[in-house]
């Protein structure tokens, strides 16, 4: 059987694995700098070049690999291949053909699907979730994002954000998100929104213990 290749295309860095889909090894796998700030044109353009690279280190063929897979932190249109709304990238990447690119750039097909989705789905398959119907899944990292199986299906809902969570508004008069919105749980309780409360609490003069504190209180952690 055909191996398959799976990136992780995060605000930091890109990954990518060749896997083995029926029993979810990871073969081969690689990272590299996502350097977003460069643009889109020019991120696209190192994920297809991770790719062939990552194929010919494990020392396979093109032939090999049935195609790639493509996790995208963010809103695409699952139909066209497009992303919509990345957030956490600069540009926010609206109506890029990212699939098309890909399929032009590597020869190989291409699908795309939200980042924490797709986690959610390996995780239903080969991790935490496996042997049960229902699982939620919540991702805290450059963002923050959700996913949901019910039922035994990947439960994508209304333009493919079921389960997101972490643009949903927990304060109005809260600090601006990269969404553009206000008070979203991203902007209390990513890595780097509570890297920068932790920052600010320092420069104040707040001891360590008193920046925890402060860092549990505004995040809601401190409540059973």
């Amino acid at each position: 059987m055909k191996k398959y290749i799976g990136c992780d295309l995060g605000g930091t860095n890109l990954r990518a694995a060749i896997t083995d889909v029926e029993t979810g090894m990871v073969l081969h796998q690689m990272s590299i700098p996502t350097l977003a700030r460069e643009g889109h044109e020019a991120v696209m353009k190192r994920m297809a070049d991770l790719f062939l690279q990552l194929i010919q280190s494990a020392g396979m063929k093109k032939e090999d690999i049935g195609g790639i897979g493509i996790g995208v932190p963010g809103v695409l249109d699952l139909e066209k291949g497009e992303t919509l709304f990345l957030p956490n990238l600069p540009g926010t990447w609206p109506h890029l053909p990212l699939r098309d690119t890909i399929i032009e750039l590597t020869g190989l097909p291409t699908a795309l699907l939200n980042d924490v989705r797709s986690i959610t789905y390996g995780e239903w398959c080969f991790g935490a979730g496996r042997g049960v119907d229902t699982v939620a899944v919540f991702a805290i990292g450059t963002g923050i994002g959700g996913g949901l199986v019910i039922n035994g299906q990947l439960h994508l809902g209304m333009g493919g954000t079921a389960g997101e969570l972490g643009h949903m508004t927990i304060d109005f008069n809260g600090p601006k998100c990269g969404c553009g919105n206000y008070g979203c749980v991203e902007a209390y309780a990513s890595g780097p929104a509570i890297a920068a409360m932790g920052m600010k609490a320092v420069s104040q003069g707040i001891t360590t213990q008193s920046v925890i504190s402060v860092i549990m209180i505004s995040t809601g952690s401190h409540r059973n």
